[in-house]
């Protein structure tokens, strides 16, 4: 389940429950222009957006941990992604182009049937 995916399960669920978006934003506690965003796809929702929702709904819990699931994973990658972006990839790839400047070969040699080269700290192996 995706972003856009837990958005349209959400509405739904909530048209097959016969309640306007509303209704259920006054009874999640958010604001009627928020739900339609998550429903929309158009914002990720938290794992809390997602069990006052569902809570205005009244599903089962089996349903709810299920959706929270989901939710969590969203969260976690969206978090992952937001931290790599703010780091940047070229800090990363700028220490190994630092690290690959700084090495010298130590030693070649054949080792059961593959080719290995030793290099200061590490050991890699061509096919």
């Amino acid at each position: 389940m995706t972003t856009e995916s837990i958005g349209r399960a959400l509405r739904a669920l909530r048209e097959a429950s016969g309640l306007t978006g509303d209704a259920v934003a006054r009874r999640a506690s958010m604001s009627a222009r928020k739900l339609s965003k998550i429903e929309n796809g158009r914002t990720l929702p938290t794992v809390q957006d997602v069990d006052l929702i569902l809570s205005a709904f009244g599903v089962s819990e089996a349903v709810k941990e299920q959706f929270l699931a989901t939710a969590r994973a969203e969260v976690t990658e969206a978090t992952a992604w937001r931290l790599l972006r703010r780091m940047g990839p070229w800090k990363h790839q700028n220490t190994i182009k630092a690290i690959e400047a700084s090495t010298a070969v130590l030693r070649k040699g054949v080792h059961a049937g593959s080719s290995v080269v030793l290099v200061r700290g590490s050991a890699q192996v061509r096919r």
